[in-house]
């Protein structure tokens, strides 16, 4: 797929990309915008800069077309919940799509929707799925990096584990007085290559959630929609009060250390996807499994909740194509401060 893009990107002169096609390289991707906006002038120069070392600025790399700042998704802001779609096309909307998101979704239009084959593996799937994409960004395949990264992993969660142990224990009590059911939450996930694993976490809903609000779990992640859909809303009702607290603080997510101990996931990587909503990922945004999911990543340094599903994706395939060990270093330092603030925690 490298070759064909490049042969079909086709170079200028002066080795600029003449066209809209994507160039694929070892780490990363560039494109024809990038030489339009006039920061560089060919392709040597993106290639020696030291933006492809980790070294660039992260709110550049953060940043989103048509952002201007950060509203809290509600469901009386409009904001759609992940889970609030459709369980077959013409299904009436969940509850948590109201307002102007509501009268604008198409509840009868044909549209086709992505599935897997009976007995299909999702690692099967993502390889029939990437054969579609128009362009791909491929990760840091560098030993020494995938080494480092395994050594920071192992380390920092062992550290914070052990510090966190007596933390983690009052919390469990906590969760346990709080409302009936276990305090640690599992459930399948999707990692590196299709991989799927169980998820642990502080539970913050009540365990009859599912029952009690079925029309979160119909997930239909449509086109339409994307620039309006949320993993989380604010106002959700299946959390529980400490739960709420949990999610604030972002405590819930402690036991995610487990996981990166027996390497599903790493300290730094795009969040972990249900294989309900894998499935609705256009053909190049299935690159956010081509590296391990994280604790942390661009995306929650950049807007957290407060991000749409679109701009999730699009700041989990800016890492993906940027990943180093710098980067790494810097989101972890990152996300110090932004859990501490609380931004984007609900």
């Amino acid at each position: 797929m490298a070759e064909e893009s490049m042969s079909n990107a086709g170079v200028g002169e002066n080795g600029a990309v003449a066209g809209a096609r994507w160039v694929m390289g070892f780490h990363g991707a560039v494109g024809g915008s990038t030489f339009e906006a006039g920061q560089f002038a060919s392709l040597r120069e993106v290639a020696l800069s030291r933006r492809s070392m980790g070294f660039g600025r992260i709110d550049v790399l953060t940043e989103l077309p048509g952002r201007s700042g950060w509203v809290t998704p509600t469901s009386g802001s409009g904001a759609v919940h992940a889970g609030a779609g459709r369980s077959r096309v013409g299904d009436e909307l969940g509850p948590l799509v109201s307002g102007q998101a509501y009268r604008e979704a198409p509840r009868a239009a044909e549209e086709t929707i992505p599935s897997r084959s009976s007995g299909e593996s999702l690692a099967a799937y993502l390889d029939r799925r990437l054969a579609d994409a128009p362009y791909v960004y491929l990760p840091n395949r560098g030993r020494a990096y995938a080494i480092s990264k395994r050594l920071i992993d192992l380390v920092g969660a062992a550290m914070l584990l052990l510090v966190s142990a007596p933390i983690m224990i009052a919390l469990a009590i906590l969760i346990r007085l709080d409302s009936p059911g276990p305090a640690i939450f599992r459930q399948t996930r999707v990692t590196r290559g299709g991989r799927v694993f169980t998820f642990f976490k502080f539970r913050t809903m009540y365990v009859d959630a599912r029952e009690r609000f079925p029309e979160l779990y119909r997930y239909h992640l449509s086109e339409d929609r994307r620039d309006n859909t949320y993993y989380k809303l604010a106002d959700d009702p299946r959390n529980t009060r400490v739960g709420r607290w949990l999610r604030r603080t972002t405590l819930d997510e402690l036991p995610n250390l487990f996981n990166v101990l027996r390497g599903e996931m790493s300290m730094v990587g795009p969040r972990p996807d249900l294989p309900e909503l894998v499935v609705f990922y256009r053909p190049e945004e299935l690159a956010c499994l081509f590296t391990k999911a994280g604790l942390t990543g661009l995306a929650q340094v950049a807007g957290r909740s407060f991000l749409t599903i679109r701009e999730r994706l699009t700041l989990d395939m800016r890492y993906v194509a940027q990943q180093t060990l710098m980067l790494d270093l810097r989101i972890l330092w990152r996300t110090v401060i932004v859990v501490l603030l609380g931004r984007g925690a609900f």
